[in-house]
């Protein structure tokens, strides 16, 4: 049975699997961390690198930004989303 894949707000199947990485990796700190703060800024930081590409470049738009920043700070809430 196939793995469902979460919609990140990405145009492809494959954009959404790399958003995804980013956000549970950036749950994954947040959780280690225990602040959501340097989570978001990490994740942040990484969709930002995957925007630059040709293929991923919706990777920083808002609403993907948005759907990330839920993910990552779901379990320790923050209100730096504009950093």
């Amino acid at each position: 049975m196939a793995k469902l894949i979460k919609r990140y707000g990405m145009f492809t199947t494959n954009g959404n699997k790399m958003v995804g990485r980013i956000a549970d990796a950036g749950k994954k700190l947040a959780a280690e961390d225990g602040c959501g703060k340097n989570a978001w800024a990490f994740a942040y930081r990484e969709l930002r690198k995957l925007g630059y590409s040709d293929e991923f470049g919706e990777a920083t738009d808002t609403d993907v930004r948005e759907r990330v920043y839920e993910h990552v700070t779901a379990d320790y809430p923050t209100n730096n989303f504009y950093i």
